[in-house]
C-alpha cells in the first residue's frame, strides 16, 4: 500500500535579490486522489511565481485531522465535503474561501491478468474475487463514496453494498486502493475515473459509472486561515481556478465544476 502523508517537495527556485522580501514557500495539503494533477499544476505555479510548493497527499481525512491537530497548511484540498465540513466547522477556513472545485466519477477496475468481467454493479457479488479494494468506507472519501453506490444497487433482497462487505480491503486511500489491484490478481477495486486513467494498462476496466448516476462526487477548495502567507495562499487558489489550472484538471480527466 501506499499512503502519501509526508510533504513532497515539488519545487524549489528562487526569484532574484529584488524579491528577497516574497514568501517563497506554500504549504498545500490536497487529497490523494489530485496526485498527479496536483503535482503536475504546483510545479507549474512554483516555476512561474519562483517559490517552493509542498504537497502533504493522502486522504482528505487524515489532512483534515492533521489540520484539527495543527493548522500549517496553507490551503487544504479535500475529495470529500465532509472533512472540508470538519475543518471550516472548528473555524480555521479563511471566510468565504471554501469553493467547489473539481467533480469525479467512479470506476470498478481489476488486475489486467485477471478474468473477471461484468455488465453492471449488480453482478459483483458473484465475481470470486478474493478482496474488494476501496478507501475506509467509514472514514475515507472513495470509500465514502464507493459505499454509498454499492448500497444504491439491489441484490438479493438487499443491496451490492451488504453482499460484498465481508470481502472488502480498506485502504487509507485511493491510491492506496489501486495499488492492491494493481498488486493482485484475485483483487478488485473502486477507485475515482481520474485514477483508472492514470494507471490504465496496470488495470483493467470493468464498469465505469456514469457521474450522473453515482453519488456526486465534489472536490473542495479553501485557505487556511492560520497561513503565514495569505497572499501567495490566495495566488495559488486562483491559479488553480484560472484557465492553466484548469486545463491541467481536464488533462487529467477531472470535471471542473464552475
Amino acid at each position: 500500500m501506499f499512503c502519501f502523508v509526508v510533504p513532497v517537495l515539488v519545487l524549489a527556485s528562487c526569484n532574484g535579490s529584488g524579491d528577497r522580501d516574497r514568501p517563497t514557500e506554500l504549504s498545500v495539503y490536497a487529497a490523494a486522489g489530485l496526485t498527479d494533477a496536483i503535482t503536475e499544476a504546483a510545479a507549474d505555479f512554483g516555476r512561474e511565481r519562483g517559490v517552493r510548493v509542498l504537497l502533504n497527499l493522502a486522504s482528505s481525512n487524515t489532512l483534515a485531522r492533521q489540520i484539527l491537530a495543527s493548522p500549517r497548511a496553507d490551503v487544504f484540498l479535500s475529495a470529500g465535503e465532509r472533512w472540508m465540513d470538519a475543518v471550516e466547522e472548528a473555524g480555521l477556513l479563511v471566510g468565504g474561501s471554501r469553493s467547489a472545485l473539481l467533480g469525479n466519477s467512479l470506476a470498478l477496475v481489476a488486475h489486467p491478468d485477471s478474468q473477471y468481467a461484468v455488465s453492471g454493479p449488480a453482478e459483483l457479488p458473484l465475481l470470486g474475487f478474493t478482496y474488494l479494494a476501496v478507501g475506509d468506507p467509514d472514514a475515507v472519501p472513495i470509500g465514502l463514496y464507493a459505499r454509498e453506490w454499492l448500497s444504491s444497487v439491489p441484490y438479493d433482497g438487499a443491496n451490492v453494498w451488504d453482499a460484498v462487505k465481508g470481502r472488502v480491503s480498506p485502504a487509507p486511500d485511493v491510491r492506496a486502493a489501486l495499488a492492491q489491484v494493481e498488486g493482485r490478481a484475485d483483487v478488485v477495486g473502486v477507485v475515482y475515473m481520474t485514477d483508472y486513467a492514470s494507471a490504465r494498462g496496470r488495470v483493467r476496466l470493468l464498469f465505469a459509472l456514469p457521474a450522473f448516476e453515482g453519488p456526486r462526487i465534489v472536490f473542495s477548495c479553501a485557505r487556511l486561515n492560520s497561513s503565514e502567507v495569505p497572499g501567495l495562499a490566495a495566488e495559488f487558489t486562483a491559479y488553480l481556478k484560472g484557465p492553466t489550472g484548469r486545463e491541467i484538471f481536464l488533462r487529467h480527466g477531472f470535471t471542473v465544476l464552475d
